[in-house]
């Protein structure tokens, strides 16, 4: 058994599962009677680092009953597995770079993609015992994750792309050989887009709020309150007013034709902004979301 994690070596591999399991696995392989007819109870009653007691009941209902019950000694022999070998000695065999388009991916973005790829890691470990991340390294542009298996390092793209959108690109760099073949090391560079879920931007002369980074559809008109297509193009040419996060409450005062009146968040001082089709007479005095952007104070959906 392994000392790091309690994985159980059987039959030539390394199996998840803790002991009483491993136990009551190896003492019923161990069994002569017919399996199939028999009732077999194993419970441990004394356990150290080297010997595992148990006491073992067997029920039998084929031909003549048999029924026994044997106190059994399990010798427990400890060693690293596959994996725990792998990670205390730092290997990989992908890396994944979580990068963002044109600028430095935020706290929080780095967090969640960190969260994604644990979460990848975990799902892909029911198929393949190699999935894990030895080490992540926090850098200035981003975050480096060192992947057990290239297999696992894709799991850990596809979930960040699916959930936080952007592209992805890769390299592969020969490390050696084994068993005849080359051995390849993967480096997957996934970069985040350049306006995350809530900028707020200046594309195709007009203001709008990202609000998705995988959809098609993934932007609003903040004059119509309409949904809009984005495409790369336009949103490489695009320019950064402002971020949902730095939206304040504020009060509509009145609406007026094609102004909007309603109280500045900070100074409490009567601004008129230009009214967004969404905003109707009837909202006065109602509370409403908005942002300061380098084109002035908008009104938010």
């Amino acid at each position: 058994m392994c000392p790091t994690c309690s994985a159980h070596f059987f039959k030539g591999h390394w199996l998840d599962e803790d002991l009483n399991h491993a136990v009551d696995r190896e003492i019923q392989e161990a069994l002569t009677v017919d399996k199939a007819g028999a009732a077999v109870n194993v419970d441990l009653s004394d356990v150290t680092p080297t010997m595992v007691r148990a006491h073992v009941k067997i029920d039998s209902t084929l031909g003549d009953r048999l029924r026994g019950s044997y106190d059994v000694n399990i010798r427990v022999n400890r060693a690293s597995c596959d994996r725990c070998s792998r990670i205390a000695g730092s290997y990989y065999e992908s890396k994944v770079q979580i990068r963002a388009e044109r600028r430095t991916p935020s706290s929080a973005e780095l967090s969640r993609a960190l969260d994604i790829a644990s979460a990848a890691i975990h799902r892909a470990r029911k198929a393949d015992r190699l999935a894990f991340i030895a080490k992540n390294i926090q850098l200035r542009e981003g975050v480096d994750l060192y992947v057990g298996t290239i297999k696992a390092a894709k799991r850990i793209v596809s979930a960040v792309v699916q959930e936080m959108g952007g592209t992805v690109s890769d390299s592969a760099k020969l490390i050696g050989r084994r068993d005849g073949k080359d051995v390849y090391r993967v480096t997957f560079v996934v970069r985040l887009p350049e306006f995350p879920v809530g900028s707020i931007v200046w594309a195709k002369k007009r203001i709008y709020e990202i609000c998705s980074a995988t959809s098609t559809n993934n932007a609003v008109d903040l004059e119509t309150g309409r949904g809009a297509a984005l495409t790369t193009q336009d949103l490489r040419s695009a320019r950064l007013l402002g971020d949902r996060t730095g939206a304040k409450r504020s009060v509509l005062v009145s609406v007026d034709g094609d102004e909007a009146n309603l109280l500045d968040p900070e100074t409490y001082v009567l601004l008129a902004v230009k009214r967004p089709l969404w905003v109707r007479a009837d909202d006065q005095g109602k509370e409403i979301q908005v942002v300061n952007t380098r084109e002035g104070v908008i009104i938010l959906p």
